[in-house]
């Protein structure tokens, strides 16, 4: 069994601040919520299931183009060669020596879905993940703090537009967070609508 846990989260800045996001206007998301893929038999692979339930999101929205940026630290060139076999348009930004993050514009479910089966590992291993129907991302130096440091670095910055929705990687990819200031997201049901249903899937209330 396939255990789906969705939650409309109130509490804004504690999600933005937990999730290490860095947004020019963050009182523009109207609606956050996570969509988690839990743990109940360790026989099963969650990091594949938060994949297919992505994939299955997306395609059922059928929103495209779909742009999806990742990298930032295990993320290397050997990406390259897959991008160029699949046709797929993609950018690489590297503004300095530390590892590139690529931005890939995914045009229909069939390229979401071959890019999605080969990067989302990266996802797995908590590197910076990013999904959304626009191009919202600027790459800025800024002085990072952590536990026992504070440098400067590349950061991704989240452009917030009058109507937008992204969504970023929960830990260890076992779910995501979706961000919203579209009435298509304005209530539970409605991202419901759009998750699996069937036999073998149950959500928790």
């Amino acid at each position: 069994m396939l255990y789906i846990d969705l939650e409309e989260h109130t509490n804004h800045a504690k999600v933005i601040k937990d999730r290490y996001l860095d947004i020019d206007q963050p009182g523009a998301i109207k609606s956050i919520y996570s969509m988690g893929c839990l743990p109940n038999d360790e026989k099963r692979d969650y990091q594949h299931d938060s994949n297919e339930v992505l994939k299955h999101f997306l395609t059922r929205l059928n929103r495209f183009p779909l742009f999806i940026t990742f990298g930032g630290g295990f993320t290397n060139e050997e990406v390259e060669p897959f991008f160029q076999k699949e046709n797929l348009f993609y950018t690489k930004i590297q503004p300095d020596k530390s590892s590139p993050f690529y931005s890939v514009q995914v045009n229909d479910a069939s390229e979401l879905e071959r890019l999605l089966d080969k990067t989302y590992w990266y996802a797995a291993v908590n590197d910076f993940y990013f999904l959304s129907f626009m191009s919202l991302l600027t790459f800025e130096r800024k002085m990072v703090k952590g536990w026992f440091f504070k440098r400067e670095q590349i950061v991704p910055v989240i452009h917030a537009t009058e109507e937008m929705s992204f969504i970023t990687m929960e830990h260890d990819f076992m779910g995501y967070y979706l961000f919203s200031n579209e009435a298509c997201f304005d209530s539970e049901d409605k991202v419901k609508a759009f998750l699996p249903k069937g036999e073998g899937i149950d959500y928790y209330d």
